[in-house]
């Protein structure tokens, strides 16, 4: 069955959020080297809004998945076994090589502790998490917690509507409280980028339905030059709440566009169809290739070249570890599982297990 276009567009757009970060991570490591023309400012933190696109890509997903159209929505404990078994396993597999190289004397200013394992395992947020990038995947689990609790409703507009209310109503509470780890962490008005995401797929549903892909230049044109007129403190990204409005609705904007792009037809969007396939891959992985790239520059000659040419390799090496792990690591799991999970008595069950995005949602069988 081919993929559909809005999750063709979705998919490509993944792969495009993916790279957003490698390249964001890759650009803040060559800036320790002092030789040669270092990427401005914009352009470096520029590249984290692609932790926005999953977000909104997330919260649209998940409303597309859990109300299919001809037939009954997902029950609370079937979003969230999908939801388990699609993001820990790979996730788990990482922690351990984050450990293996914490042994051997890779990230040395890292102290694991049997707190910080179990925390990062179960992805308590916390400052000590194995996988620096995994705080994305606290708030998309915490998403996921409170979209589930909502399907017992039974109704599409009823779930965006007080998941919304809900996240909003959480975010102004904790503001609200005195500052701390858990408060800090609600408090972040990054999770209304779901929320997003979620009235999108509401207004999808409704039939209101953007024609063309070039709703998208506008949206990636203001996330890009968002860093030049708002104020940061540094490349990892806008302060929060002008982040949410910055690089959170434009977003909404680049998506729409992108629900429009047609299926894969030619060598370069298949190409891209598979990036896309392999972003919650790369998104894990990345972080290993950045670790050897930052070693390499503090005790090897690549630290005294410019880094113009090094950063695109970086990429590039970041991307194709992402889809080899994608192929030989991640799909045979998802295998595994999709097979456990046929062995139960109810098919409907385990029809399918939609990616997650963040980092990813969707592929051919998510429609299904």
């Amino acid at each position: 069955m081919a993929a559909s276009p809005q999750l063709s567009g979705i998919q490509i757009l993944r792969g495009i959020a993916a790279v957003f970060v490698v390249i964001h991570h890759a650009l803040e490591e060559s800036l320790a080297v002092p030789a040669g023309v270092q990427s401005p400012d914009w352009l470096t933190t520029a590249g984290a809004s692609g932790v926005d696109l999953f977000f909104v890509i997330s919260g649209f997903i998940m409303l597309y998945v859990s109300f299919p159209t001809h037939s009954a929505s997902l029950k609370p404990a079937s979003f969230l076994f999908r939801r388990a078994t699609r993001i820990y396993p790979l996730y788990w597999i990482c922690c351990v090589g984050v450990i293996g190289l914490w042994m051997i004397g890779f990230h040395a200013s890292k102290i694991i502790t049997a707190s910080s394992i179990i925390q990062s395992i179960l992805l308590v947020p916390t400052p000590a998490a194995l996988i620096g990038v995994s705080w994305t995947l606290s708030y998309e689990v915490f998403f996921y917690l409170i979209f589930a609790a909502t399907l017992v409703l039974q109704s599409r507009v009823a779930s965006a509507l007080v998941s919304t209310l809900i996240i909003t109503a959480l975010i102004l509470v904790a503001n609200s409280l005195p500052s701390g780890e858990i408060t800090g962490f609600l408090s972040n008005p990054i999770m209304l980028e779901f929320c997003f995401g979620l009235l999108l797929a509401l207004a999808w549903a409704k039939g209101v339905r953007p024609t063309t892909a070039l709703w998208s230049v506008p949206g990636f044109l203001l996330i890009v030059a968002a860093p030049l007129f708002v104020a940061h403190t540094s490349t990892n990204g806008l302060p929060p709440l002008a982040r949410t409005l910055a690089w959170g609705l434009p977003s909404v904007a680049v998506l729409a566009g992108f629900l429009s792009v047609a299926p894969p037809r030619n060598p370069w969007t298949r190409f891209a169809m598979l990036v896309g396939d392999a972003s919650y891959a790369i998104y894990l992985t990345h972080p290993f290739v950045m670790v050897t790239y930052a070693k390499l520059i503090k005790s090897t000659a690549l630290g005294g070249h410019p880094q113009l040419l090094v950063v695109p390799i970086v990429v590039g090496l970041s991307t194709a570890l992402g889809i080899g792990v994608h192929i030989f690591v991640e799909s045979p799991i998802l295998a595994i599982v999709r097979n456990i999970s046929r062995s139960r008595r109810n098919p409907k069950f385990s029809e399918a297990l939609p990616l997650p995005v963040l980092p990813g949602e969707c592929e051919e069988h998510d429609a299904r």
